[in-house]
């Protein structure tokens, strides 16, 4: 049997790769995640691999790599019903070869994933540590795609030994004349948007929630206000940040961020930082946890979560300046790409898709409790009279 594929040059540069680990990064409309998904099929199809293609969540797999790899088989005319197993997300080749899609917001299956080749779409969706997790269990190549919108503090801007591959709509034959006119209609109207999504270059998030903070190597002390806390465990990390204030600015800097933490650790972690009795503003959704901390012998107290509680601690902190310490590295990546959501039409929504927002919860929480003009008027009467 002789198939031909029609494909990009993302797929020659898999072919020409001379590392274990390519990075594909790219604009909009490249092509790179379908050319990607082409070669897979190929090198199923030539001898038995075992392979594993990972998104975040179940939604993003079905709505994106699960609907392009049919489409894919199906052209090629070897789509069988038969060899897909619809609620384990496995597709069987005839030669034993096995294709498994994988979602990493549950942290327990990813050690039971066993790969010849990995390949992650939109690898900056996912923290270091899924990643480890299944790379460490992967004996032959990884391939990592992402769209240059990650902080250069991020995992995948500091991987050593990988090659990098830059793709964008003009690596792209098969685009059609109205999408071209669309990306390149942006190098006027959003100059940034073209620069990442047209270009595929490294620039800021227009779509990130926060604009509004700085990156300094040091920073005067200013009065302390108190710590933000929020908790973790297996996937997620428990995290710590300390808040200062000098007029409408805040310098913050990341104190903690470690997963698989108990209650004795956070403790003995909260006395070696020399926290004393501040206030420690922490998750309300861990009473027990809160409180046997503070049987400990620290000041940590529930935030109050009212209607749109994750809205209005944003809104809080927009109204100041952040200056974050440049060793808070967990911080700074959150900040670059905590951003809003889009629909299907590609409008920004004024709802943030959380996901890597772990520090960023911890400062929110002290925000809320401290820094809202609530707060800050609690105690104070105004009377008006005549």
């Amino acid at each position: 049997m002789e198939l031909t594929v029609d494909t990009t040059i993302t797929f020659d540069n898999l072919l020409s790769a001379n590392k274990r680990i390519t990075q594909h990064i790219g604009g909009t409309r490249s092509g790179k995640t379908y050319a990607i998904l082409q070669y897979l099929i190929v090198k199923a199809l030539q001898e038995a691999q075992n392979i594993t293609i990972v998104r975040r969540t179940v939604p993003s797999l079905k709505r994106s790599v699960i609907k392009d790899y049919k489409e894919i088989m199906q052209e090629l005319g070897i789509w069988s019903n038969e060899s897909y197993n619809i609620s384990d997300r496995v597709y069987t080749f005839a030669n034993g070869s096995l294709i498994s899609f994988v979602n990493t917001d549950d942290a327990e299956k990813l050690r039971g994933v066993k790969s010849d080749i990995l390949f992650i779409d939109e690898a900056s969706e996912q923290h270091e540590e899924s990643y480890f997790q299944l790379s460490i269990r992967t004996t032959g190549e990884i391939i990592l795609a992402f769209n240059p919108t990650v902080s250069p503090y991020h995992w995948l801007r500091n991987m050593d030994d990988v090659e990098q591959f830059r793709t964008t709509y003009k690596n792209n034959p098969y685009l059609p004349d109205v999408m071209i006119k669309e990306i390149e209609a942006l190098e006027l109207k959003n100059p940034k948007y073209y620069k990442i999504y047209g270009l595929g270059e490294y620039a800021p998030n227009d779509k990130a929630v926060f604009q509004n903070f700085q990156i300094l190597e040091s920073f005067p002390t200013h009065e302390l206000i108190g710590y933000g806390m929020d908790f973790g465990f297996s996937q997620d990390p428990t995290t710590l940040i300390a808040v200062h204030r000098h007029h409408d600015m805040l310098y913050v800097r990341e104190l903690m961020y470690e997963r698989g933490l108990t209650t004795t650790d956070i403790t003995r972690r909260l006395e070696s930082l020399n926290i004393g009795k501040t206030e420690i503003w922490a998750d309300s959704a861990e009473p027990r946890l809160i409180e046997e901390i503070y049987r400990s012998g620290f000041n940590i107290k529930p935030v109050r979560k009212g209607p749109d509680s994750i809205k209005f601690g944003i809104s809080v902190l927009q109204n100041f300046g952040l200056v974050v310490d440049n060793k808070s590295t967990h911080l700074i990546d959150e900040l670059y790409g905590y951003e809003y959501m889009t629909d299907k039409n590609g409008v920004v929504l004024d709802k943030p898709q959380g996901f890597n927002d772990h520090c960023i919860d911890a400062l929110r929480y002290l925000a809320m409790s401290r820094l809202s003009l609530k707060q800050a008027n609690k105690g104070k009467y105004t009377l008006s009279f005549k």
